[in-house]
């Protein structure tokens, strides 16, 4: 599965796991291809992530502050995550990304009783960002695709210099909320971060234990 320009079949990164082409050789006297450029860089997150798939799994937590508030058994409670990474593997995707969230997250009164499995989720969002805003033909599927003109070139006193260049992909957590199992559904751009089961919280990524703050 493509990973970059991952909605089409376009060519522009190739990238197969199976393949496993772990590096670029580039010859004198040959030209770079834009792939091979692309295709540098999932190949080296490919290797982050499957590290990550083992020891923080999908919605795991790399450097967050938890603070889970409530009664330690059935009952109702407090959750929030302090600013910091999450690893998040969007849907279709065979990479993952550890996602800085700068705010605070919050989500109260998750109903936690008898036979109510709750889930708790974070929603995020997949941008394009380009100096034009505007869409490359292969790149659909993004939320939308943001205007940075600070991405022109800036080689001042160069030919160059103010010219369109490459779009960047960006993933941004956007909220958190929950669902009941068998009530609900995990919404398609959502990842899973804690679960309840027999009354006791877990991390979704790697199912450890969530401490209480009581």
């Amino acid at each position: 599965m493509s990973v970059f320009y991952r909605y089409q079949d376009s060519g522009l990164d190739d990238w197969n796991k199976e393949n496993n082409y772990l590096q670029m050789g580039f010859r004198p006297g040959f030209a770079i291809q834009a792939r091979e450029l692309t295709q540098m860089q999932t190949m080296m997150q490919s290797q982050i992530s499957a590290m990550a798939d083992k020891f923080l799994g999908n919605g795991g937590l790399v450097d967050v502050e938890t603070s889970l508030q409530g009664p330690g058994g059935p009952g109702v409670y407090n959750l929030s995550f302090a600013p910091g990474y999450f690893y998040i593997k969007p849907r279709e995707k065979d990479i993952g990304y550890m996602i800085y969230s700068p705010q605070t997250l919050t989500v109260n009164s998750i109903p936690n009783f008898e036979g109510e499995q709750a889930r708790v989720y974070l929603i995020y969002e997949e941008v394009q960002v380009n100096s034009e805003g505007e869409q490359v033909d292969s790149m659909g599927g993004f939320a939308r695709v943001n205007i940075d003109p600070s991405l022109n070139d800036n080689a001042q006193g160069f030919t160059n210099y103010s010219a369109p260049g490459a779009s960047r992909y960006q993933i941004n957590i956007l909220n958190i909320g929950y669902y009941i199992q068998g009530e609900g559904a995990l919404p398609p751009n959502g990842v899973e971060v804690i679960y309840f089961q027999n009354n006791t919280p877990y991390f979704s990524g790697n199912n450890t234990l969530v401490p209480l703050n009581t």
